[in-house]
Parts: structure tokens; C-alpha cells; sequence
């Protein structure tokens, strides 16, 4: 009989019963800690804070944990006190500190070719990759942006083609007076796609914040990624409708 490996409890506890380790030798960067708050409004908490009973102090998933604390707006007084689910462990000091830097040091490396494979579809933010990342691993995802510019280009003259093609066959077959009048009405028809085409290039608005708190509320208040730069004014129509 294969022997049993010794587990976890996942139990749920108070923040105020949790203390972050006093020797912990992870630097956390706000960088860090707001992207995973990000990712929890997102998909929510998915659990990952291991916490010694026997010392209170958690061993490991402090930027998880101040990450909620940010979102719970807890300041230590017993009104701003939440719960948390932790993996509860009995450790005495010594192997705390060895576990504190094994669950980080020991996180196996990434495939890099199979991540150049999954990487162009999906946000490559959201799964908490950064540009520099994405320049390790070779990837231009700029592409298909310039190619969709492209296309713009090409469906913008596009009706200058259709003319052409129109006027050479309208010499071959019609009387004079309906080629001058076929001749009109392409023009009317190329003149109306081009308005519009031109209206649509201009379809866009720019949002100026005083601050970048300001900002970070703003998209938080709609759920995108306080670091974007440009958003789809459908999205945001969709959102406004939601909270509505």
C-alpha cells in the first residue's frame, strides 16, 4: 500500500489571525501586488496563501494577500477584518523559513517554445507576462494591429478600383447617354462610401484624467485594465448597460 503524503487543511481564518513573516526575503512591487488585485477582479480569488498555525505567520502568498487587503480596505481594526482561505500548516520555525523561500525558489521554468505557441491568443497581460516577456520570447503580437491597418488602406481606396472597373466596362456595352448616367452613379455611390469611411476614421473620443489614481479608478469602475491605453467604445457600452 502506497503510503500517504501528509496535506494541508484549507480552512478559512481571519486576516487579523495572519501576520506577513517579519523575515520574508520576496521583494514585492506595487507593480506586482496590483496586478494580481487585478486578477482577482477578474476571475476571482483562486486560493495559493499558505499560513503556520503554530507561528500566525504566512509563509507563503503575501502579494495575494495584500492584493485583498487593498480590495477589503482592511487598515488592522476589527471593521475592516475579512475571511481568508488558506492551506493551514504546523511548521516550527526553521522549516518555515525553508518553505517561505522553497514555494518561491522552486517553481518549475516555462517551455519557451510552447509558450510562443499559446502567448499570441490570449492577453498576455492578464497572465501576469510583461513586455519584456514578450521580447524574450521573440513574439512581434504588433502584427496583426498593422495588418488590420492595412486592410483600412485598402478598403479605403477600394471604391477607386470599383470606378476603374465599372468604367471599362460600361465603354464596352451601354449607349452614351447610360454610360454618363452609370458614370454618375458610381461617383454618387463612391463619394457616399467615402463619407462614410471618413466618418468612421474619426469615430473615436480621448479621455484626460488629472491623475493616474484618477484613471485607475475610472477603469476599475468599469472593469477593464488600469493599464490600457485604448478601449473599443462598444466594450464600454456594453459595460455601462451592465451596471445599469
Amino acid at each position: 500500500m502506497t503510503k500517504k503524503i501528509k496535506e494541508s487543511e484549507t480552512v478559512i481564518v481571519k486576516r487579523s489571525q495572519i501576520k506577513e513573516a517579519p523575515y520574508n526575503p520576496k521583494h514585492h512591487s506595487k507593480e506586482q501586488v496590483d496586478q494580481i488585485k487585478r486578477n482577482f477582479k477578474k476571475v476571482g480569488f483562486l486560493g495559493g496563501i499558505i499560513w503556520n498555525e503554530r507561528s500566525s505567520n504566512c509563509v507563503d502568498g503575501h502579494k495575494r494577500l495584500q492584493a485583498m487587503d487593498i480590495i477589503y480596505k482592511y487598515d488592522g481594526t476589527p471593521d475592516s477584518d475579512y475571511d481568508v482561505k488558506v492551506e493551514k500548516t504546523d511548521l516550527d520555525e526553521k522549516t518555515e523559513i525553508e518553505q517561505n523561500i522553497f514555494q518561491t525558489k522552486s517553481r518549475t521554468d516555462f517551455d519557451d517554445e510552447l509558450l510562443r505557441i499559446l502567448v499570441p491568443d490570449i492577453d498576455y497581460t492578464a497572465a501576469g507576462l510583461t513586455d519584456h516577456d514578450i521580447e524574450y520570447l521573440g513574439l512581434d503580437l504588433n502584427a496583426d494591429t498593422a495588418n488590420e491597418v492595412l486592410q483600412d488602406v485598402e478598403d479605403f481606396y477600394q471604391p477607386v478600383k470599383d470606378q476603374k472597373e465599372v468604367e471599362k466596362a460600361i465603354k464596352k456595352e451601354l449607349t452614351d447617354d447610360e454610360k454618363i448616367q452609370q458614370v454618375k452613379d458610381v461617383k454618387k455611390n463612391i463619394e457616399e462610401r467615402s463619407i462614410e469611411k471618413i466618418q468612421n476614421m474619426d469615430a473615436y473620443v480621448t479621455l484626460s484624467f488629472s491623475t493616474g489614481a484618477a484613471k485607475e479608478e475610472f477603469m476599475e469602475r468599469f472593469d477593464f485594465d488600469p493599464e490600457l491605453k485604448m478601449i473599443k467604445g462598444e466594450r464600454l457600452s456594453e459595460m455601462v448597460e451592465r451596471i445599469d
